[in-house]
């Protein structure tokens, strides 16, 4: 559809992370993109409004007590277009664009160290999360809908 020669990618990501205090860390990222055509092909000017501008991603860890930790993430993307296509027989494609809305996703979770060190075993930890905690409604690249707010745990260990 396009020459991937002729496109110019622009944009700026920027990250920051640190201690607010001992026991509460945090991480932000913000990425801008900007996709140009330098060609004069119609696809061209149609896949510069294909990529999401911007996007964010932030979290908060607290250290409640010496084995528990809380996270808190957040995740924002801006609207966004994709083009994309379905073999319906060889070398026969259909293609269709998916809008998507722009959207804003938090998750929480809090995570137990069992032990640190107990026989074979390394690093044991108990999670248990609570993802999209405000259900909201988004839309993946190929149009279907995401997961609705979502409860699980998980035991992870090394050996």
């Amino acid at each position: 559809m396009i020459n991937l020669e002729e496109m110019r990618r622009q944009g700026v990501e920027l990250e920051l992370d640190g201690h607010i205090f001992d026991s509460l860390s945090f991480y932000a990222n913000y990425t801008y993109t900007a996709l140009r055509s330098m060609g004069g092909e119609p696809g061209g000017k149609t896949a510069e409004d294909e990529r999401a501008r911007h996007r964010v991603n932030a979290g908060l860890r607290y250290n409640l007590f010496k084995n528990t930790l809380l996270m808190l993430d957040y995740k924002f993307q801006d609207k966004q277009v994709a083009q994309n296509s379905e073999e319906v027989a060889e070398d026969e494609y259909i293609w269709y664009t998916v809008r998507m809305d722009k959207y804003h996703v938090f998750d929480f979770a809090i995570e137990q160290t069992l032990f640190k060190k107990y026989g074979f075993f390394k690093d044991a930890v108990a999670k248990f999360y609570i993802n999209n905690l405000f259900d909201e409604e988004y839309e993946n690249k190929r149009g279907y809908p995401m997961t609705d707010r979502t409860y699980g745990g998980a035991i992870s260990f090394r050996f």
